[in-house]
């Protein structure tokens, strides 16, 4: 089973039983019943249970764009307190690495670590708003 269903394979005016949309969609019949349960609509109450394909696509992309926290470019997502936090005394620790740069700073609520990849050209920036620490690591083969 895929992490995420698939939406490709959804054909927005068909309708499907919950063992087709499990199929199509790549994930089991217990989670579509789930999502029956929790805010998919089917066509009606008669048996067996029709969902439409715009219905179920909707349904995917609605949950999927409810777990996303924007956050600014000074800010973290705290996995712990479960919001976008500012970095503890506005101290920030940078790993860069070729192309790539990873922020890391403590929640200034509860102190877990939080991590938050940047790109390299964000990073004069970055270093403008918190007190940034840079290390550069070189690869080697």
């Amino acid at each position: 089973m895929p992490k995420q269903a698939r939406l490709n394979r959804i054909k927005s005016l068909r309708c499907y039983t919950i063992e087709e949309a499990a199929e199509v969609t790549g994930v089991s019949t217990r989670t579509i019943r789930s999502w029956t349960k929790n805010g998919l609509q089917p066509m009606d109450s008669g048996r067996p249970v029709l969902v439409r394909g715009d219905d179920l696509r909707n349904y995917i992309k609605k949950q999927r764009d409810g777990g996303k926290h924007p956050t600014g470019l000074d800010e973290f997502f705290c996995v712990r307190c479960r919001a976008a936090r500012k970095a503890a005394h506005g101290d920030a620790y940078c790993v860069i690495s070729g192309h790539r740069a990873k922020v890391s700073a403590f929640c200034e609520c509860c102190e877990t670590v939080m991590h938050k990849p940047v790109a390299v050209t964000r990073i004069p920036e970055l270093s403008g708003l918190l007190d940034l620490k840079i290390t550069r690591t070189d690869e080697t083969l």
